[in-house]
């Protein structure tokens, strides 16, 4: 259901929403998640969220790459549906050939159903809510 593509961007979105006062270079970006992106996904996903309108560019010596909106206004659903197309591999088929085929395609519905729920409720700000647990936790 959902590929790495998904995860470097929301990492990469992340450090662009907890770093929202300014651009960052790219050079920035890769060290803000540690490496963890390679390069050419991080231009190609970066490229991808700024025709949809998630991320800004801006050149010059201060340029690099932002948000576009504030974090409590990007929900990771945007985010995650943009890179990987949202499954509907279960319930393509109108009719099931046999009732077993039917319970187990609704269960399959209802699950993808839930995941949309949930990633459409979290903000990017609630994500660096919870990374700032995270951090408090490690610093004690």
């Amino acid at each position: 259901m959902f590929t790495m593509r998904s995860e470097y961007a929301l990492r990469i979105v992340l450090v662009l929403a907890k770093n929202c006062d300014r651009y960052l270079s790219m050079s920035e970006i890769l060290e803000g998640v540690k490496r963890s992106v390679p390069r050419e996904f991080a231009e190609k996903i970066l490229n991808i969220l700024k025709r949809a309108g998630i991320v800004k560019t801006q050149r010059g010596r201060q340029g690099g790459y932002a948000l576009s909106k504030p974090p409590g206004e990007i929900r990771v659903s945007e985010i995650v549906f943009l890179l990987d197309r949202k499954s509907r591999v279960f319930y393509e088929f109108p009719d099931c050939p046999e009732e077993l085929d039917c319970v187990i395609r609704n269960l399959w519905k209802r699950v993808e159903e839930s995941i949309e729920k949930t990633l459409d409720s979290i903000t990017l700000a609630d994500m660096l809510e919870e990374q700032e647990k995270f951090t408090r936790k490690k610093c004690v």
